[in-house]
């Protein structure tokens, strides 16, 4: 339907303005020739193939978009449309312009992008009063030599092109604002970019450049410069003479210092300097005092200046991968810190000034060296987030207090400390870290304290005089999310001192008070460091031995006691050996694991459950069992996997071996103990092993059957 409705007697003078976007028009419609004073056209998003030479008739034309059309050749009698202000191509398939295009003296717009331009006519240069020219993703290799013409020009894009050289001529447009160069293949900028005095953005990243000019300190006015994704080794001494810079990204670069200079950008609000070479951070960066974000994330750093604590606006301080071994007790007076991400360092403590952070909300200290944390982040009343592990998918942490021996004073601990690097004393270099940065993980696990009643501590009275006064809140104790319902988080109990090397899971041993659920979730964090070995020949009834490697010993004294009174009562271990069939099928299916609903009748545990053997199969003549619970798959850890994860370990043998966790006497099929060696084995089927309808019933659960 037409876009506008005219009189015969005076649709000449009335429309100056026709919308035909998005009409599916394969051409242009002939009744739009009728009106001699149009000034206005949108044909966008169309499927145009070709101008009707009838278009150049319309001599007041002043706006014509054809972006997002059909287009292969635009018409020499473009220049006719001497009146023209705006001109969109966008999005066809132009490979040339015209020569005539410099008639267009008047306009000021000009969107060339997503065409198969390789160059642009030098007469292009002649339509002085352009000052939006927009050349994205045109192939283009070379720039019209003489674009210095174009002294009106404010913004100029070239993205995503293949230029290797920008024209001198360039830092003659003493009025442009916005230069992106960005994905191109440039190797140097002019030596003199900095006559771009009213430049306020630049962007150059994703380029080859190996320096940046000493005369970029002359473009005063900019405010964001990005030269990230170069091979850049140096940044210009004077660099921190651009007193209106508030945005600098330098990432993934081989950048070895900070220059001494960058103190002084005191209008400075975010730092982008992760995947470098950097091994010490400038003391100056405490000079820049309106600093709220900073990301140090994979390079060489060994420590942070003190002078860190000055950065008094800082929000988000990300400083992963590093070889960080402490971190200044001056971090306590960034009170406005909200995020501080110190994952994959080899920390072994955090100063008590922590807990002067007091709006501090995510806190990731995970793969590091930490045996336990400072007393003092109990009063982070702020917290949400507390990862301590890379494996930590806990809902909920509790933390519970205990002594530091070693020094005499009080601190907080839980299951998951002290940290696995900790007791492996596996040290990490920088070189290796230069992987894809996982950074904080926003939506995590809340934290919560035990109540307790306020008491003072004897032993920090010192420490209490240095620090200050730490005022405790009341942390409340959030809901546990609808996927984790019924799961409990695993609080440590009191550690056992001396324990044997060796642990034996026998079913049967004595009846456990807990449920189902309860020890199955209890106990998979301690079955996730545990070693299992093959039975010896005269092992019966499922009895399996499993051996603690020695640098873990100590890590599983402090629960071994939890483990041994959950494993011991009505829960054991088996591992099963099943050869798929001819179809390659092995007749299981299985649901829950991270991501999904808890299976059927789990009591809330998060695992993976078998919940249908098919008589006759290959896992049914092995002796697996419905409600067994995947703990590896094929030498996979199968604890908080998803069952994507269990489906890929199970396809890739032809025999697969799981070791699968079991409650002994089954309540979910009624069979006899079959044997554990993948052969055959009469069972005792009271109803031909279908599943006990009690134990599972229809559910929503999504399921995997292999």
């Amino acid at each position: 339907m037409p876009a506008f409705f005219c009189l015969p007697m005076a649709c000449q003078r009335q429309v100056d303005s026709i919308d035909r976007s998005q009409s599916n028009l394969q051409a242009i419609p002939s009744d739009i020739f009728r009106f001699r004073k149009l000034e206005d056209l949108n044909l966008t998003m169309n499927n145009i193939k070709e101008l009707d030479h009838r278009l150049f008739s319309l001599r007041h034309l002043r706006i014509l978009d054809v972006s997002d059309n059909e287009l292969a050749v635009l018409p020499a009698e473009i220049g006719n449309l001497t009146q023209l202000i705006e001109l969109n191509l966008n999005r066809n398939s132009i490979a040339k312009l015209p020569d005539t295009m410099q008639n267009c003296k008047l306009l000021t717009t000009l969107n060339l992008s997503s065409n198969p331009f390789t160059r642009l006519p030098e007469t292009i240069c002649e339509c002085s009063s352009i000052t939006i020219l927009s050349l994205n993703e045109t192939s283009l290799t070379l720039l019209p030599s003489n674009i210095g013409s174009l002294t009106n020009l404010r913004v100029l894009e070239a993205r995503d092109n293949l230029l290797r050289t920008i024209p001198l001529s360039i830092v003659e447009l003493r009025k442009l604002e916005e230069l992106d160069l960005g994905q191109n293949e440039l190797e140097a900028l002019p030596a003199e970019i900095g006559k771009l005095t009213s430049l306020r953005e630049f962007y150059v990243d994703i380029n080859s450049l190996t320096s940046l000019p000493d005369s970029i300190s002359g473009c005063r006015m900019l405010d964001q410069l990005d030269v990230s994704e170069n091979q850049i080794i140096r940044l210009p001494e004077n660099l921190g003479r651009m007193p209106n810079l508030t945005d600098l990204n330098i990432s993934i670069n081989e950048i070895i210092e900070l220059p001494s200079s960058f103190g002084e950008l005191k209008r400075l609000q975010m730092l982008k300097a992760d995947r470098n070479s950097l091994h010490n951070l400038t003391s100056e960066i405490g000079k820049c005092q309106s600093l709220t974000e900073l990301y140090l994330g994979q390079n060489f750093l060994t420590d942070l200046p003190d002078t860190i604590g000055d950065l008094r606006q800082l929000t988000t301080l990300n400083v992963d991968c590093n070889n960080l071994s402490d971190i200044p007790d001056t971090i306590g007076n960034c009170k406005s810190l909200t995020v501080l991400s110190l994952r994959q360092n080899i920390l072994t403590e955090l100063p008590m000034t922590i807990g002067k952070c007091e709006n501090l909300t995510v806190l990731d200290v995970a793969s590091n060296k930490l045996p336990h944390l400072p007393f003092t982040v109990k009063v982070l009343y702020k917290l949400q987030a507390l990862w301590l592990s890379e494996n930590q998918t806990q809902s909920i942490l509790k933390l519970s207090e205990t002594r530091d021996d070693r020094k005499g004073i009080k601190v907080v601990t839980c299951y998951l400390l002290p940290q696995v690097d900790a007791i492996d004393g596996e040290g990490r270099s920088g070189s290796a870290q230069h992987n894809t940065d996982r950074g904080a993980f926003l939506g995590g696990p809340k934290v919560h304290f035990h109540d307790q009643a306020d008491t003072t501590f004897e032993e920090n009275k010192e420490a209490e005089i240095h620090l200050g006064n730490f005022e405790r809140h009341n942390t409340p104790h959030p809901k546990t999310p609808k996927h984790k319902k019924g799961s409990i988080d695993g609080h440590m109990l009191p550690h056992e001192i001396d324990q044997p090397r060796q642990l034996s899971l026998v079913s049967n041993h004595r009846t456990s008070t807990s449920s189902f659920g309860e020890s199955s979730n209890s106990i998979n964090r301690d079955l996730a460091d545990i070693r299992f070995i093959d039975a010896p020949a005269s092992a019966q009834n499922g009895v399996r031995e499993a051996t603690l490697s020695p640098e873990r010993e100590e890590r599983m004294a402090t629960s071994l006691s939890s483990l041994s009174n959950l494993a011991a009562g009505t829960q054991n271990m088996h591992t099963i050996r099943i050869q798929k069939d001819d179809t390659g099928k092995l007749g299981l299916s299985f649901a829950g694991g991270t991501s999904n609903d808890p299976a059927p009748n789990s009591n809330g545990d998060s695992g993976l459950f078998v919940t249908k053997v098919t008589p006759g199969s290959a896992a049914y003549r092995c002796g697996l069992r419905e409600g067994d619970k995947l703990i590896r798959a094929n030498d996979v850890n199968m604890i908080n996997a998803s069952q994507d994860n269990a489906m890929e370990a199970i396809k890739k043998r032809e025999t697969v071996e799981l070791v699968v966790l079991r409650r002994s006497p089954s309540p979910v099929s009624r069979t006899s103990e079959p044997s554990l060696n993948g052969s055959s084995h009469q069972l005792n089927h009271f109803d031909a092993g279908s599943p006990d309808s009690t134990m599972f019933v229809t559910s929503s659960t999504p399921v995997y059957a292999s």
